[in-house]
């Protein structure tokens, strides 16, 4: 006897349909407890009509106590107990329903655990690539008013950078409008400090500011005061204020610091102030200078290497400071059109103006593949509640029997979507707490202060919000299907004894097929792009970059000016050291260089071809421009293609020579050869190309065998540069010796960033390490959910056709028979899902090239091998429940049906 027939006691149930009278709230009173009767009558039917009485007997001696309070109290008072507010019987209605609910997901405690379990991960992951967008993207800075500050950029259509936009002169222009829109405008400089005192000699982040820049952030020193504006003049510049964490670091949190001097690259500068707490901007500054410009700074409007910002005016918006800063750019152009023309004045929120170029497409592309993790893990969900809607059919039909509405029933069973996602929320909270954890921990210390908003990566109010409110649109994502199918059971074929429904049965696992289907779909891609990313990473640490980086250790200084004002001192210095650093046992070669391979910085040139007239005059050609010491070459092992590197010949007095790269030759001497050839910057000497060089990979980004000029030290000496040391022994145990040189040269030098070159690549790399582990574990999970479905659909069927395969076996198929049968609809499944996921792979892998500006690139190879993959993945996954079927004793199976 099917649990259907179980009726309760007619005398009861008429008793308590009379004591709760009509409505909504007497239909759910009633279900719940015919459900519940039914449950309890399986198993010993007096047990469950002396239950249903006493439960009847209950809530009619409740239901009549309440009329007959309501009737005295109509009677005491002339004035009429108005009617109950509609709310408040739907907020009993729903209170049932809830209850309901939580009861019917705690019987099935293993599949609820299940549901939550995945949901935590689809949902976890989405909740870690907000907290990085709301971190990094929408709120990297925490400044007073922050909305309100802006960055100002003066450049072509086709930049990319935004930041180092301005020259001196473009920002004294602007200054000098005094536009409307803004209260304040100001203007930084990148700035390397040298750091001398008592203690170690030390590097800091530095920055020159205008006297606004305080100001224009809305930032007040927690001791002393801001600069002055006489103070932006040469002479009365040398002012600085400090970090508060270096004031408490390196000072020991004197106050009496303040109108003392410090020595700052050989100078003494005066201490005016002490940044308050946390304040490091921009990119973990330390220590601030006032901008001042020479009369030559001035004149050089195309040397644009200031970042402007401007400080909304209060009232005035973004758009229209943007139209007022656009007329602004039109007449710079119009005054200064050999400098000015095709640039374009713009004004972006500080968020957006700071923000790392590739940031963008690169968080935009990790939230689309969690949001493909998401909705895999809802088609799993949703694939499990139709098939928990097949073993609810009876219960179904009975409550539509009994007079429960189909939209009552889609209601509870989305209430019931909703506790399970609701319940997912703190898995996925923990899920994203300990991988923001893991992402802020990797992060090398000295870059993450480069990030702005990279340690505010936390669980936060924001982020439960977020979660929570994904969470219930997630519920009705996976939990609308499964909801209709359960409300439309067929009555007459569900509560008949032993009847099955076929129908509603096979709806239900075409529905499941087709979620499987879509999970492999969405899958291969996710695989895809985590292999792309991975190879990329692989290849740019541990393929070819041009140089050698083993057995190579760096490290960077900067000469300070007031030491070292000419440029013979320079190379001087240059010259001595690297001496010493030869005569260090192990070395094998060494030299100095202003930029190293793979560095965070640069430095470009535009140049001149000699009888090669350049067709656009206001946008010359561009190179990467070094200058180095004689043993470069050798040092990184850089092959020389033709002609000879950078000698000791190569003086001060001697002709002006370059190398140029592999990539600058075929530029711009495809037909001819390249040495004899005469180039010059737009200002200095015609240079002879005597030799060239073998291309190499700066950045990975954007730099890669990037055309690349390279001068004589000596012809060219700079203030900052690298020193390259290749040995025999371990770079890092060169380290204190290669220290010492520079000490025994001069003392007061500090050196940083002394690392071998190794790690040198995997720091500047960070971020396509990133990529490629975050994608990764997306695959990872993409796959094993996607496995799951497969083996839960898969389980279904078998337990659904039970009967079918003991009729088979019964009428002679063998245990092949049925692991083919069963093992082919998974193959079928698997290979539909696989072709719409190809197409799929594709579309992503173009939008990973251009995210990753074509760092990575699609390969049909690795498709047609991770296809290969999670089609065997998802036959195992397949097969364990053909085994099942397999083994199914055909006299057992047909009894039991």
């Amino acid at each position: 006897m099917t649990r259907a027939s179980f009726r309760p006691p007619r005398l009861a149930e008429r008793l308590l349909g009379s004591a709760l009278g009509s409505g909504e709230w007497s239909e759910s009173i009633l279900g719940d407890l015919h459900e519940e009767h039914s449950v309890r009558a399986a198993r010993s039917r007096p047990r469950a009509a002396a239950w249903y009485w006493a439960h009847a007997v209950r809530l009619a001696a409740r239901g009549m106590a309440a009329r007959a309070r309501a009737a005295a109290s109509s009677a005491s008072f002339v004035t009429p107990v108005p009617p109950p507010h509609p709310g408040d019987s739907l907020m009993r209605t729903l209170g049932l329903e809830m209850r309901h609910a939580c009861r019917s997901i705690l019987k099935r405690p293993a599949m609820s655990a299940i549901v939550v379990i995945t949901l935590g991960l689809g949902l976890g992951a989405n909740a870690a690539v907000f907290s990085m967008i709301d971190a990094l993207v929408l709120r990297p800075f925490t400044m007073p008013d922050v909305d309100r500050i802006t960055l100002l950029s003066f450049t072509r259509p086709d930049d990319i950078d935004r930041r180092e936009a301005l020259s001196p002169a473009d920002f004294l222009d602007l200054k000098r409008q005094q536009p409307a829109t803004f209260e304040r405008l100001a203007a930084f400089e990148w700035w390397t400090a040298n750091l001398v005192g008592k203690d170690e000699p030390e590097n800091v982040q530095g920055f020159f500011v205008s006297a606004d820049f305080f100001p224009a952030l809305g930032v007040q020193p927690v001791m002393g005061r801001n600069f002055l504006p006489d103070e932006e003049t040469q002479g009365r510049h040398r002012r600085v204020v400090i970090g508060h964490g270096l004031w408490q670091r390196r000072f020991a949190s004197d106050p009496s610091i303040v109108g003392s001097a410090i020595e700052v690259d050989a100078a003494q500068y005066e201490v005016v102030g002490i940044a308050p707490p946390g304040f490091d901007f921009p990119m973990g500054a330390q220590i601030w200078a006032p901008l001042s410009f020479s009369v030559e700074a001035v004149a050089n409007r195309r040397a644009t290497y200031l970042t402007g910002i401007g400080r909304l005016s209060t009232g005035r918006t973004l758009e229209e400071a943007q139209a007022q800063m656009a007329t602004t750019g039109e007449r710079l152009a119009r005054d200064h059109p050999d400098t000015s023309t095709g640039r374009e004045l713009r004004v972006y929120t500080l968020g957006d103006g700071m923000m790392d170029i590739g940031l963008g497409p690169i968080l935009s592309m990790w939230y689309a593949s969690a949001c493909f993790v998401l909705l895999i893990a809802c088609a799993n969900v949703a694939s499990l509640l139709l098939a928990r809607g097949a073993e609810r059919q009876r219960e179904m039909a009975v409550r539509l029997a009994i007079g429960a509405s189909r939209g009552r029933v889609v209601r509870e069973l989305l209430i019931e979507s909703g506790i399970l996602a609701l319940a997912a929320v703190p898995a996925a909270l923990a899920v994203a707490w300990f991988g923001l954890k893991m992402i802020v921990a990797y992060m090398p210390a000295k870059i993450a202060r480069f990030v702005a908003g990279w340690h505010a990566m936390d669980v936060d109010l924001r982020l439960i919000g977020f979660t929570s409110a994904l969470a219930i649109l997630t519920a009705l994502v996976f939990g609308l299907i499964p909801a209709l199918q359960a409300s439309r059971p067929r009555l007459s074929e569900t509560l008949k004894e032993g009847g099955r429904s076929a129908t509603a049965g096979g709806a239900r696992l075409r529905l499941r097929r087709g979620l499987v289907i879509g999970e492999i779909a969405l899958a291969l891609p996710l695989l895809v792009a985590a292999a792309l990313s991975v190879l990329t990473v692989h290849r740019f640490l541990n393929g070819p970059q041009g140089f050698n980086p083993d057995g190579v250790l760096t490290m960077r200084l900067l000469l300070p000016t007031a030491r070292y004002p000419e440029g013979g001192d320079r190379a001087r210095f240059a010259s001595d050291v690297v001496d010493r650093l030869r005569a260090v046992p192990g070395v094998e070669a060494a030299a100095a260089i202003n930029i190293m391979p793979a560095s965070d910085s640069n430095s470009g040139r535009s140049i001149e071809i000699d009888g090669v007239p350049n067709p656009d005059p206001r946008n010359p050609p561009a190179v990467d421009y070094r200058t180095a010491t004689p043993g470069l070459f050798a040092a990184l092992q850089i092959p020389i293609r033709a002609g000879r590197g950078i000698t000791d010949a190569d003086r001060e007095d001697t002709q002006p020579v370059a190398v140029v790269s592999e990539s600058l030759a075929r530029r711009h001497w495809p037909d001819a050869d390249p040495l004899g050839q005469r180039i010059k910057f737009s200002t200095g000497p015609w240079m002879t190309v005597v030799g060239v060089s073998g291309d190499h990979i700066h950045g990975w980004f954007n730099r890669r065998n990037y055309p690349t000029l390279y001068r004589p030290f000596r012809q060219a000496p700079v203030a900052g540069m690298a020193l390259i040391v290749r040995t025999t022994r371990a770079p890092a145990t060169v380290a204190a010796d290669a220290r010492a040189a520079v000490r025994g040269v001069d003392p007061s030098q500090p050196v940083f960033e002394l690392q071998p070159m190794r790690q040198t690549l995997r720091e500047r790399t960070i971020g396509l390490q990133y990529v490629g582990a975050i994608m990764f574990v997306f695959g990872g999970l993409a796959l094993l959910l996607a496995v799951i479905g497969v083996y839960g659909v898969m389980a279904s069927m078998v337990t659904q056709r039970t009967h079918e395969i003991g009729v088979r076996m019964a009428l002679g198929a063998s245990r092949r028979d049925v692991l083919r049968l069963t093992v082919g609809h998974t193959g079928k499944l698997t290979a539909i899902g696989v072709a719409i996921g190809v197409t799929l792979s594709l579309l992503l892998g173009r939008l990973i090239e251009a995210g990753l500006l074509g760092v990575a690139s699609s390969d049909a190879r690795i498709t047609a091998g991770l296809a290969a993959i999670l089609v065997a993945a998802a036959l195992v996954a397949g097969y364990v429940p053909a085994l099942r079927a397999a083994s199914i004793d055909p006299t057992v199976a047909l009894r039991g049906d």
